[in-house]
């Protein structure tokens, strides 16, 4: 189904605004051309999709594995290996210039031109799709990675009176908070000699110190201190030399983030005021966690530093089919939940805005295999934003996932969800494994949440540090290429990884700043290191250095009081002892019996008490350590991951715990009069709704039509009202 392309329509508020006719043109001969030139695969997979459920990996998997994985094998034994007919037909291209894929070129050709090409882009940055379809802008086509905001630090793990280093396309940067309370980047040298300014301090005049010779510079980057000066004219005349000035980035607060522009230079600031930085809508105006727009609610931003690119990152994210295996018991099982889907494009591929695709159906963990009732859509937006947007009938969540490229083989990931409900609904979307992680989420303190987040990024980590290098062989700049020379593509289920290796390698590699800076390091194999989870967040995390100090002191309170404990037991044992031997007599030995009859009773209750301090604190130092590492290997089983499993989370199924915290976040009234925030992506909001293309959807708008039509049959006709 594809929508009138004569207008588009972008909301800001409740105002509308109409398309030039030459972008109208274009759209319209994008759809048409979509339409009639539909590929095989395309006209297949949604009859597929609707008469027959996914493969799980448990149904192909050899019998012979059944003697030492019990529960895949019941699986195994209970489900129907589907017939040739209706498995998910995949075209193969013998002169595909896809390396080991066999996803047919003439597929990649159609999907170029299907979709809408506005669903999922912003309002603000709707005016930048039409001037790039028109060839308007200077370099229509190509994608400038210099000339692009970025996210660079969370506001609410900052320390304001100190500065901040990080990296953003091979450049050290520096963050601070100036005397305005603004959050200002600098690059991360002194103009005087090249010191880096992150090592300084945050004056109590708002400047920023060189800790080297004590040069102060103001947010825009001017000199207004220079000891060194031998009279106040020779001071302001030096003051006066454009090169006394620290290279300033234009930079911005939007979300709860620091963002940064992607260069500095004469025209970096025109440049930045006139684009739009990739923000999300529903989350805007939301800084820590708490309530969202239009009723929603969103949980605290996660930032950690991943040791693996840029590229690295956004093929893992965007795939969906290792989630259950990768994150096993987390979100799914390795062995019941793996199954096949289609990639069905709803936003063609451009250079500047990416792509968008759309499950079908949603596998999971989005949903249980054979109950489909949620969509879930894959946006990439580059330079940095994913969305993952899971769409239930009762509830939304959607997920949006940042990445900066800050140094070679090094990102910096941010990532942040939020709710939206239905009001008056039946609940049914508490069982759903998705609904119920998400939620979790949402209420956890910060702390609890950053120092959580690794038994879920660590999962995948190692594969994904290895597995780069493995690829690049050294030289990180010819990544896309050498990922299609390498990989092998069998399945449509890795559709959107080649469709993201097609845009990187047309508009990367990433432009690293300095001369052979784009080489990657080796494999790290020190696991002390590559799980080092301090250097990678709670170094510059508040909330985890605060949580730290407070579980390190109640840990040693626990060994104190379980010390002064012992010292009790033990002074309790030698009364009793030398209460038995007075009993005895001079010269005789008291037994063992006579001993413990002098022990009070209360001694038993002192001893469980060391038992249980000395517990307490054995268990406060494992915890604290996860604020320093957290190791992780697939061939181990990890308690914190059994853990999630047990309590219900990761399977769908009722949870009195999500029934509570459901009710408390949106039960009641909570949700009476809100309205959602311009440029919402809910079905409700957003104009372009209906490029959405999944089975799931158009089966639910069929179900609400026939209802309404229904209900409208049903209704008496009323007499005509003269006037």
């Amino acid at each position: 189904h594809f929508p009138d392309a004569r207008v588009v329509r972008g909301r800001v508020g409740t105002r509308s605004r109409r398309a030039s006719p030459s972008f109208s043109v274009w759209a319209r001969r994008t759809f048409a051309h979509a339409h009639s030139h539909a590929t095989p695969l395309q006209q297949v997979a949604s009859e597929t999709m609707m008469t027959s459920r996914p493969v799980s990996l448990a149904s192909r998997a050899s019998a012979a594995a059944c003697g030492t994985r019990k529960r895949a094998c019941s699986v195994r034994a209970t489900r129907r290996i589907p017939t040739a007919h209706n498995k998910p037909c995949v075209t193969t291209s013998a002169s595909s210039a896809l390396g080991g894929s066999t996803i047919a070129l003439d597929e990649l050709a159609a999907d170029a031109t299907s979709g809408n090409p506005l669903i999922g882009i912003t309002p603000d940055r709707v005016p930048m799709v039409e001037a790039a379809s028109r060839g308007d802008t200077p370099g229509a086509g190509s994608f400038n990675w210099q000339k692009q905001w970025y996210p660079v630090a969370v506001i609410d793990l900052l320390d304001p009176q100190k500065p901040h280093p990080t990296q953003l396309l091979g450049v050290d940067i520096v963050v601070w908070r100036n005397g305005d309370n603004k959050w200002s980047v600098f690059e991360d040298k002194c103009p005087h000699r090249l010191a880096p300014l992150s090592e300084g301090r945050v004056e109590d005049d708002g400047t920023l110190l060189c800790a080297y010779h004590a040069w102060r510079f103001d947010d825009t980057g001017a000199c207004t201190d220079m000891p060194q000066a031998n009279s106040v004219e020779e001071e302001e005349r030096i003051k006066n030399n454009p090169r006394s000035k620290a290279s300033a980035r234009p930079s911005m607060e939007a979300q709860g983030l620091v963002w940064a522009w992607g260069e500095a230079g004469p025209d970096a600031k025109l440049e930045s005021a006139m684009t739009p930085a990739l923000l999300v809508h529903e989350i805007e105006g939301v800084g820590k966690s708490g309530p969202a727009p239009g009723g929603g609610f969103r949980n605290h931003w996660q930032v950690r530093d991943m040791p693996y690119g840029w590229a690295s990152f956004f093929e893992n994210a965007i795939d969906p089919a290792h989630a259950v295996v990768s994150h096993h018991t987390l979100v799914g099982d390795r062995y019941d939940d793996p199954a096949g889907f289609q990639c069905v494009v709803e936003r063609p591929m451009t250079a500047e805005f990416g792509f968008r695709c759309a499950l079908d159906p949603a596998v999971p963990p989005f949903n249980t295999i054979g109950k489909y009732d949620a969509e879930t859509s894959y946006d990439f937006q580059p330079p940095t934003l994913l969305k993952i947007d899971w769409r239930h009938e009762e509830a939304r969540f959607l997920t949006s996932h940042y990445c900066v490229p800050t140094r070679p083989g090094w990102c910096r990931h941010f990532v942040a969800t939020v709710a939206q409900r239905e009001q008056n609904t039946s609940n049914k979307v508490r069982q759903h494994r998705w609904f119920k992680l998400n939620l979790f989420t949402l209420t956890s303190p910060a702390w609890l949440t950053h120092v959580l987040g690794p038994t879920f990024l660590h999962q995948d980590m190692v594969l994904l540090h290895s597995q780069e290098r493995i690829i690049a062989r050294g030289e990180g700049q010819a990544m896309a290429e050498k990922w299609k020379e390498q990989v092998f593509i069998p399945t449509g289920a890795d559709k959107m990884t080649v469709m993201f290796y097609q845009w990187f390698g047309k508009h990367g590699p990433v432009p690293w700043a300095g001369v052979g800076g784009s080489q990657l390091p080796p494999i790290e194999r020190d696991q002390s290191k590559l799980f080092d989870t301090w250097e990678m967040h709670t170094k510059y995390c508040t909330h985890c250095q605060g949580a730290l100090r407070n579980t390190t002191s109640l840990k040693w309170l626990a060994v104190a009081g379980a010390s002064a404990k012992a010292v009790w037991v033990v002074t309790t044992l030698a009364f009793a002892a030398a209460a038995a031997d007075a009993a005895a007599g001079p010269g005789a030995e008291p037994s063992l019996a006579s001993i413990i009859n002098e022990v009070p009773l209360s001694a038993a209750a002192d001893v469980f008490s060391v038992l249980s301090l000395a517990g307490t604190a054995y268990g406060l130092h494992g915890f604290a350590s996860m604020f320093r590492t957290f190791p992780f290997s697939h061939a181990e089983e990890s308690i914190v991951m059994e853990g999630t499993a047990k309590i219900g989370l990761s399977n769908d199924g009722p949870s009195p715990y999500i029934d509570f915290v459901d009710n408390m976040l949106f039960g009641g009234d909570k949700l009476t009069g809100k309205t959602h925030a311009g440029g919402c992506e809910c079905s409700g909001c957003s104009p372009h709704f209906d490029g959405i293309r999944s089975t799931v959807l158009a089966a639910r708008k069929n179900k609400q039509a026939a209802k309404t039509a229904v209900k409208g049959a049903a209704k008496p006709e009323e007499a005509p009202v003269s006037r």
